[in-house]
């Protein structure tokens, strides 16, 4: 008997260490409905994996938010972005939204004061790498973007029979920064640069307004399917197209600048019905009458000592 007590024990001692080694191993493991979950406040860097809001949430500024795949904000739900934020996004990566986004500085706020900055997360960024910011029909009246940079989306804000406001941004290098579809968005003073596409519209039972914004050095600066657009004391310079009509309507856009008073020079920038041979259906005209005969001094960004030092 007492030979066979020490075996017991060196069974017993091999027992607990099994059992210590899988409790180990088990609280380590994260489960599927914590995978998504915000990490600790103390953290500099949050990653969101698929993440759904569940309720409200503001984030943190000085933080920087990585967002893989979706982030949704679901129908009544609000995410509040504050300035001084960065929110970087994985490949094909976007945020849709089906309740009320706000990013930025409040539009009762008198000033910008910090940016938020909403980018690719690639180490050597492209056009493209993120999907951008889907509204997908939240019919709501709350959302905004005010004192955001936003850089590298194929449509930086995809806006759908909603209408945010769109302040003192600057959107570039994107396949397409503003597209608005069925949207009453209201667009003003925001630098619109270097993508491919400025802004495009569609819907035309909706009055969109294009306002002060500075749209230059685009591929095309405006193409447009709605010709009940307000677009009006924009600079359109230095684009390769500065508008491009698609819609049989005429459009009525007077008191921008084109970076020309030149009229010729002007209708070079314009592809409407009076180029057929860069179209391919019937399309009506563009009247720009009257223009304005300098650059607007107060259209675009207002704020460029903010831009000085651009996140990646």
């Amino acid at each position: 008997m007492e030979k066979y007590i020490p075996t017991m024990k060196i069974r017993f001692i091999y027992c607990l260490l099994f059992f210590c080694l899988s409790l180990a191993i088990g609280t380590s493991c994260t489960t599927p409905d914590t995978i998504n979950h915000l990490p600790s406040e103390d953290d500099s860097e949050i990653v969101l994996e698929n993440y759904r809001l569940t309720e409200n949430e503001t984030w943190e500024p000085e933080k920087t938010y990585i967002v893989n795949s979706t982030l949704e904000i679901p129908q009544d739900i609000t995410l509040n972005i504050p300035p001084g934020t960065t929110v970087k996004f994985g490949r094909d990566a976007r945020i849709t939204v089906r309740g009320i986004l706000k990013i930025g500085t409040p539009l009762a706020q008198k000033q910008v004061a910090q940016l938020v900055h909403l980018t690719s997360h690639n180490v050597v960024p492209t056009p493209g790498d993120w999907k951008g910011i889907f509204f997908d029909h939240t019919h709501d009246l709350e959302s905004f973007i005010r004192g955001a940079v936003i850089k590298y989306a194929t449509i930086a804000l995809d806006i759908k029979t909603t209408s945010p406001t769109v302040a003192e941004c600057t959107l570039r290098l994107n396949g397409t920064a503003i597209a608005l579809d069925g949207s009453d968005a209201h667009i003003h003073h925001n630098d619109i640069l270097d993508n491919n596409i400025g802004i495009s519209t569609i819907g035309r039972q909706t009055l969109p307004r294009i306002e002060k914004n500075s749209i230059t050095k685009n591929e095309t600066g405006i193409f447009c399917e709605n010709v009940q657009s307000i677009i009006q004391h924009n600079n359109l310079n230095a684009n390769v197209f500065a508008l491009r009509l698609n819609v049989k309507f005429d459009l009525s856009i007077p008191n921008n600048w084109w970076g020309h008073t030149n009229i010729i020079e002007i209708m070079d920038t314009i592809i409407d019905g009076g180029d057929p041979g860069l179209i391919s259906k019937q399309i009506g005209t563009v009247l720009y009458e009257p223009f304005a005969d300098a650059q607007i001094a107060d259209a675009g960004f207002p704020y460029p000592t903010l831009l000085t030092e651009l996140k990646h």
